[in-house]
């Protein structure tokens, strides 16, 4: 299904930050002010958007793995839902420090989480006190609320789509020193940095309804 510049305007896609906040990178995507307000080019976007779509298709494809990364407290329970639906693996709570830079290390954790999880339907663990069970069951929790959505992740992702550039100015950084994986970083008009122009898509990134749509635009 096609996006239209009407889709755009109506998810508010292309509402960008105060001109004062939006980094002068950005310019050459906008279609102009208003209002004090930077507005990003609709057509742009569905550009950006369609290349970010076949990038992860072929990705797909090839049977690579994915990885979608989101530190923004509003979209972490449909992050999650998306997740399971399109099947991508998803990092929606707190990125834990080094995961692509120290990946082996992260890999541990993930390994100890799912050994935890087979754990609980063992005769081993019914045989543990209530209270025992209560203390285990809450570790777990703990843990998965961190990596619940890269149980399944057995090694370094293949492609890494980034939500909200600038706030993820630190997994950046890691992206930018392992060469090798695929990126696409979703980000609004304050982004600072320059990109590739087949791994950015600038849109609103303060609003549910434009998240929301950009990502599922991007898996649908």
């Amino acid at each position: 299904m096609s996006i239209s510049v009407k889709d755009v305007i109506d998810s508010q896609a292309h509402i960008g930050t105060l001109k004062s906040e939006a980094h002068p990178k950005t310019n050459k995507y906008w279609a102009g002010v208003v209002n004090n307000l930077a507005v990003i080019n609709p057509e742009v976007i569905i550009e950006q958007l369609e290349t970010a779509k076949k990038k992860i298709q072929q990705a797909k494809a090839e049977g690579k793995e994915i990885l979608v990364v989101s530190e923004k407290k509003m979209y972490a329970d449909e992050l999650e839902k998306l997740g399971e639906k399109y099947g991508f693996n998803y990092l929606n709570y707190k990125l834990p420090s080094g995961f692509l830079t120290n990946f082996e290390t992260l890999k541990k954790r993930i390994e100890s989480m799912n050994t935890m999880a087979r754990f609980i339907d063992t005769e081993n663990y019914l045989s543990l006190t209530k209270k025992e069970q209560l203390v285990y069951k809450r570790k777990l929790a703990s843990v998965l609320k961190i990596y619940k959505g890269v149980k399944k992740l057995s090694k370094k992702p293949d492609l890494v789509v980034v939500l909200d550039g600038q706030m993820m100015d630190n997994f950046i950084n890691e992206i930018v020193k392992t060469p090798g994986i695929q990126n696409i970083v979703i980000a609004g008009t304050n982004f600072s940095r320059r990109w590739a122009e087949d791994s950015i898509i600038l849109a609103n990134m303060w609003s549910h309804k434009s998240v929301d749509f950009i990502l599922n635009s991007m898996f649908s």
